[in-house]
């Protein structure tokens, strides 16, 4: 019997298929890589968010509480305030992206020096207020490598009721993930002050 010849693939086939498979290889790579970039950037916008809120509704509740005094009840009336909360600008002024307040900490009717607070925009980065010194006591409260802040501002809103003003301020804020204006955010809350001041003393904190 004649011996039988047998056929293997030609090298130009081996060349085709494994040209294919790379093709389908990179194809699939890109695919992944596209899926875990979309993947980490919804991680971080969702950071981005989670961060900028947290620090809007923190400076909310603090910003609520603006000139309140646990005496006021013996100091405030519709003609006049006569406590350390209201008697000067570090109780409450706004300017450009900067804003200070006052308010009564430990409830004993004085201020004392821990009792100044506020907030400013240094750089992309959040300071906030921490005594009643000539320099403030800044401290930076939000994380460059999470978060810049590109734009902060405060918008006061004034009305008289029954002999007395009352106050709301429109706090705006827009952040983006460092490095990358491409994904910006912008939030904004209306903050309602609790604590109504006289009527007269509208010229000094509505001006």
């Amino acid at each position: 019997m004649a011996p039988r010849s047998e056929r293997g693939e030609t090298l130009m086939g081996l060349l085709v298929g494994l040209s294919v498979g790379f093709v389908v290889l990179t194809a699939g790579s890109a695919l992944l890589a596209h899926h875990l970039r979309g993947h980490r950037m919804a991680l971080q916008d969702s950071h981005l968010h989670h961060d900028l809120r947290s620090t809007m509704d923190w400076m909310a509740r603090e910003l609520r509480k603006a000139q309140y005094s646990a005496k006021a009840w013996e100091t405030r009336s519709p003609t006049e305030c006569a406590d350390t909360f209201c008697d000067g600008f570090e109780d409450f002024s706004i300017e450009d992206d900067w804003i200070d307040f006052s308010y009564d900490r430990n409830h004993n009717g004085e201020q004392d020096n821990d009792e100044c607070m506020g907030f400013r925009l240094s750089g992309t980065e959040l300071s906030a207020k921490r005594s009643c010194s000539a320099s403030g006591d800044w401290l930076v409260i939000t994380d460059r490598a999470s978060l810049e802040i590109t734009a902060l501002s405060w918008q006061l809103h004034c009305e008289l009721h029954q002999g007395w003003l009352h106050r709301s301020v429109k706090l705006a804020m827009t952040a983006q993930w460092p490095g990358d204006a491409s994904r910006q955010l912008s939030l904004s809350q209306t903050v309602h002050l609790r604590n109504d001041l006289p009527a007269r003393m509208q010229a000094l904190y509505c001006p």
